[in-house]
């Protein structure tokens, strides 16, 4: 369990297979129950792997808050999975919204950075720092790439309720209001 959490990146949401093996599933079972008891908002969804008579309410006891049998079609887990993340974003879970949004953990990263610098331009350097790298050199793509994604993901989600603009020279400012 501790080797899940860290501080400074907290778990909010989490899936867990279940099998037909009795120990594995117990060890799982215990893993839903020692989140739940540490972090009693985290979103857990659990998939029974082994289709266990009793797996899918065993796994509502251990606490998770949804259980789907594996044998049920994939886009169930995925609708279901969009569904309680959407109501932990209306009680106000960050790292939910997140999750529904897309972002990898370095684009969550880096947009933390850049939805925290409200309406001011936020430098290359000041997001390199905050992800302990040295300021990127010139030519160096990969801030770019991580941009470019995370607006992407922004579009698919808001529209232009919330975006990301370039200042020539400066940086980046986000627009609109971000849910965090």
């Amino acid at each position: 369990m501790e080797d899940l959490i860290e501080a400074s990146v907290p778990l909010t949401a989490m899936i867990v297979g279940l099998s037909a093996h009795g120990a594995r599933d117990q060890a799982m079972l215990s893993l839903i129950a020692s989140v739940r008891r540490q972090i009693p908002d985290a979103v857990i969804v659990a998939v029974d792997h082994g289709n266990r008579p009793r797996g899918v309410s065993e796994a509502f006891v251990a606490g998770a808050d949804d259980a789907v049998r594996a044998e049920n079609d994939p886009s169930e887990l995925k609708a279901r999975l969009a569904a309680r993340l959407h109501r932990a974003v209306q009680v106000g879970q960050r790292a939910a919204w997140l999750a529904q949004v897309g972002l990898t953990p370095l684009e969550e990263r880096i947009f933390t950075v850049l939805s925290t610098g409200g309406d001011s331009v936020v430098s290359r350097a000041t997001i390199a720092q905050a992800l302990g790298e040295d300021d990127w050199t010139y030519g160096d793509r990969r801030l770019d790439v991580h941009i470019a994604r995370i607006r992407q993901k922004l579009q698919v989600a808001f529209g232009d309720e919330l975006r990301l603009r370039t200042i020539r020279a400066q940086g980046y400012v986000m627009e609109g209001k971000p849910l965090l």
